[in-house]
């Protein structure tokens, strides 16, 4: 009598096939709900233009049309396509806010500066950070306009530096810094001669390739963005 096939190798292969695919659907669905957890939180959703903006948060929660969304109570009165904020979701290789149906209110992509940013060259354009105690709008150029004090936090100024509204010799895209002779030594050194608002910073650039990074603070000052390290520093305005 011939030998009857045997099947059990197709099954093994099929069970081994199965094992194999299980992971990496569980894989996926874990990297995505991974990614969804980062993009969770609080977020301040503010214009260009140096007007108040608001905060939104963007919670994990699935529901039909996304997953979960809440605007302050101003939110509707600063930004008015907020108005009916209900879901979130990523799209476009981005983030978007949605109204309970899923229809969209405002899309946000990555900028150069890796900040969220609405796409296009609309006036004004928002910008999308996670948002820090106190501070409620980005850093516009003419509200940075004339004297401020650099100091360490809780210290003495170490210098007197003067942002102007025109651009610096030789430069177009920024405007001119100038620093008081009596600053300090470590700051004297950079040589910063120029200054421009960078998404959501304020960044201060000198002649042979230095440059020093702020971030806002409460009430209009800036502090150094801590990953420029080195000592803390502050810039306020002079009264």
């Amino acid at each position: 009598m011939p030998a009857l096939p045997c099947r059990r190798p197709v099954a093994l292969f099929a069970g081994v096939a199965l094992a194999l695919a299980a992971p990496v659907s569980s894989s996926a669905e874990d990297d995505a709900l991974d990614r969804v957890r980062a993009q969770a939180g609080t977020w301040l959703v503010a214009p260009d233009d140096g007007q108040p903006g608001c905060r939104v948060t963007l919670e994990v929660e699935p529901k039909p049309a996304g997953r979960v969304a809440r605007a302050a109570p101003d939110c509707g009165a600063r930004i008015a396509n907020l108005r009916e904020l209900a879901t979130w979701s990523f799209a476009e290789g981005g983030v978007s806010l949605n109204d309970a149906a899923g229809r969209r209110l405002m899309l946000f992509r990555e900028g150069e500066g890796g900040v969220l940013k609405t796409p296009g060259d609309g006036v004004p354009n928002h910008l999308m950070v996670q948002a820090r105690p106190g501070v409620d709008r980005a850093p516009h150029a003419p509200a940075i306009f004339g004297t401020w004090t650099m100091q360490r936090p809780g210290g003495a100024a170490i210098c007197t530096a003067t942002f102007r509204d025109r651009p610096p010799a030789g430069g177009e895209e920024s405007f001119a810094l100038d620093l008081d002779p009596g600053c300090d030594p470590a700051v004297r050194k950079l040589k910063l001669v120029a200054w421009r608002v960078e998404e959501f910073a304020l960044v201060l650039y000198g002649t042979e390739g230095a440059s020093l990074r702020f971030e806002p603070l409460p009430g209009g000052a800036f502090t150094k963005d801590m990953a420029e390290g080195g000592l803390p520093l502050r810039l306020l305005p002079r009264k």
